[in-house]
């Protein structure tokens, strides 16, 4: 055991955490009076011991898990960590998974921590990869969270409470105040298994040791609570710094052809010779801007930014319309001109029509919509449309037909994907069949990224 301690102190110290020697020799102190076959119990009083500062990524209960594993039978008892045993991610399942939404969503309101800790497992074993190149950390999550929508889970368990009559408004506040904790504690036991597992073919002597970074810089597609919380903080001054660099770049575009007569007349003070040329100013171009925005599973939270910036900028375009959709799609313009501060993605879920037959993105169905529907009296030859979303259409049709009727009668069109670039185009991703009809797609995995290509599209 005590060369296992040593072991996760120097993963927690690769890590970034600050791990002492003396936290090291109490919590092998400690665990001498627990019961070492209580995986939970060791694990709850190895943090208390060694993690004295906030965690808000995990990092603690992956190094845990990398370093104490469970037996192949899946009991829960320490287990010193072999150096070997990969993982091999099984073929993501083209289905529906509302059956494991529904096991996820009745955990989550009995408070089941096991449940959610045995859901978890199922769910990587079940959506995290299909074994057809070398798996990634963040791609894995990022399979997982399409096919487990998180997202809704909040709103769905509180609509069940409101429709049960059971809780008035201040009980109601409680317990989702308790069942955010356990989503956010969900989605760290998701990435804690995750990387258990990845790291199983790791040796212990050589742990792998993540780069610090800015909140601007942080992966938008791995958000933790903390981390959104910070990129609350950085969005205010971000948004002063975009619109600066707006307002530098269309100074710069502002002359246009010589300006005779004014030229002549500056002239005259230097005795006819034309030592100060003038132009003449440009009038700069304040586009009309429509925003379509996927909402659903785990590229719910960048909508969430990409909404923020773009309805932040009323001074740089004439007029913002923004649209939310996950298989259906509805306006949301009303709710950020009302907003007196952030507005959650449950929210924008909650809006009627937004959420058609069942919840899982459909782009051929919003494009169809959208096109029937808003085309006419929303987009012009003026208008630019920005699309955010990461073109995953589970296995649907892509309405390309639509979305290039889109795309043919409005001036410009840019497409925001949160996915590295290296994923597109793979399984049910329509990116490549959208690219011909778009001015630009872009990849925008950080807030920083995002600030950056709205500012240069504006």
């Amino acid at each position: 055991m005590i060369e296992q301690l040593i072991a996760l102190a120097e993963r927690l110290r690769g890590t970034g955490l600050d791990v002492a020697t003396s936290e090291v020799i109490d919590a092998a102190r400690a665990l001498e009076h627990l019961d070492l076959g209580d995986r939970e119990v060791v694990r709850d009083c190895l943090r208390a011991a060694m993690v004295k500062e906030p965690d808000p990524i995990g990092s603690f209960d992956r190094c845990f898990d990398a370093t104490f594993r469970t037996t192949d039978s899946g009991a829960e008892q320490l287990v010193a960590a072999p150096p070997g045993a990969g993982f091999e991610p099984q073929a993501m399942s083209n289905g529906l998974t509302g059956s494991m939404d529904d096991e996820v969503l009745q955990a989550l309101m009995s408070g089941d921590a096991e449940a959610l800790a045995s859901l978890a497992r199922q769910a990587v074993e079940m959506y995290a990869g299909d074994g057809d190149e070398e798996a990634s950390e963040r791609r894995l999550m990022h399979r997982v969270l399409r096919a487990i929508d998180l997202s809704r889970m909040l709103s769905a368990a509180m609509q069940q409470l409101r429709r049960s009559g059971d809780y008035d408004d201040f009980e109601l506040m409680l317990r989702r105040n308790e069942l955010s904790e356990l989503i956010e504690e969900f989605r760290r036991r998701l990435a804690s298994e995750i990387a258990r597992q990845l790291d199983a073919s790791t040796p212990i002597e050589a742990p792998s040791i993540p780069e610090r970074t800015s909140p601007e810089e942080i992966d938008l597609l791995q958000l933790s609570r903390a981390d959104y919380d910070e990129l609350r903080r950085v969005l205010q001054p971000l948004l002063k710094k975009m619109a600066a660099r707006i307002g530098q770049k269309r100074k710069l575009r502002s002359t246009g052809r010589l300006d005779v007569r004014r030229t002549i007349r500056r002239s005259l003070q230097s005795g006819g010779v034309p030592l100060e040329v003038v132009q003449r100013r440009r009038h700069p171009h304040r586009p009309d801007v429509v925003v379509l925005c996927d909402v659903s599973g785990s590229v719910a939270e960048f909508a969430q930014f990409t909404f923020s910036l773009m309805n932040a900028l009323h001074a740089e375009v004439r007029k913002v319309r923004s649209f939310a959709f996950v298989d259906g799609v509805a306006e949301v313009t009303d709710v950020f001109q009302e907003a007196r501060h952030d507005i959650a993605v449950n929210r924008l879920v909650e809006r009627r029509g937004v959420v058609g037959l069942d919840g899982h993105s459909d782009y051929g169905a919003v494009f169809s919509q959208f096109a029937n529907v808003h085309l006419e009296d929303t987009v012009g030859s003026g208008t630019t449309v920005i699309i955010s979303g990461d073109a995953r259409s589970n296995y649907r049709d892509g309405g390309v037909d639509p979305f290039q009727r889109i795309a043919d009668r409005a001036r410009r069109v840019y497409w925001l994907n949160p996915e590295p670039s290296e994923m597109w185009g793979t399984t049910d991703s329509l990116i490549d069949s959208y690219r011909h009809g778009c001015t630009a797609v872009h990849e925008v995995r950080t807030l920083g990224q995002l600030a950056d290509v709205i500012a240069e599209l504006i």
